[in-house]
């Protein structure tokens, strides 16, 4: 008995001590709208398409987090709370298909953004300036990448010391409803 009480003691400490788990809320919408709204057809050959949303990701404020190059996928994170994943797939001769997907993050939350403005505003226009064509529409016909989830690493000593601090505060919940343009919850 007296043996247990410590080895209780530390494994309650250690447990206590573990990071807590990001929960996912994905997008209540369905894998057609989301795909409406997340994919575009774009009139280049996939390495200037990825060339184009590295350079547009960076025009935006993002900071790259990784970019895998087989895969043709590229994560990037822009003040702390907000990422994007985003993937180029070669089509036909000199067109691609880019899909992005983005998420928002606070403490304990990773919510999936499901507002076709924020992918539009906030992607989209800004790739096609960047490639200086227009985009179109993915047919609902054509098959389209799978939506990847965002990675990010914290880099800056700033980020891990906010996302410690973060993970120091207690979660509070509210019944508030999601507006729009804001991520399903």
């Amino acid at each position: 008995m007296n043996r247990i009480l410590p080895a209780l003691g530390l494994v309650a400490l250690l447990a206590a001590c573990a990071p807590p788990q990001t929960q996912f809320i994905a997008s209540q919408r369905s894998a057609v709208e989301l795909r409406a709204m997340q994919a575009r057809v774009v009139p280049a050959d996939a390495d200037a398409a990825m060339r184009a949303v590295i350079a547009t990701l960076h025009d935006l404020g993002y900071r790259i987090t990784r970019v895998e190059p087989e895969a043709l996928t590229v994560s990037a994170t822009r003040q702390t709370a907000l990422r994007m994943a985003v993937i180029v797939q070669q089509r036909e001769q000199g067109t691609s298909t880019v899909r992005a997907n983005a998420s928002i993050v606070d403490a304990f939350r990773e919510a999936q953004v499901d507002s076709p403005d924020f992918y539009r505003r906030n992607f989209f226009e800004p790739l096609e300036a960047t490639l200086g064509r227009t985009l179109a529409a993915l047919p609902p016909t054509d098959a389209s990448p799978e939506a990847p989830r965002p990675v990010a690493e914290l880099n800056t000593l700033r980020e891990r010391q906010a996302a410690a601090g973060r993970a120091a505060t207690p979660v509070t919940t509210s019944a508030a409803t999601p507006t729009a343009g804001t991520p399903a919850r």
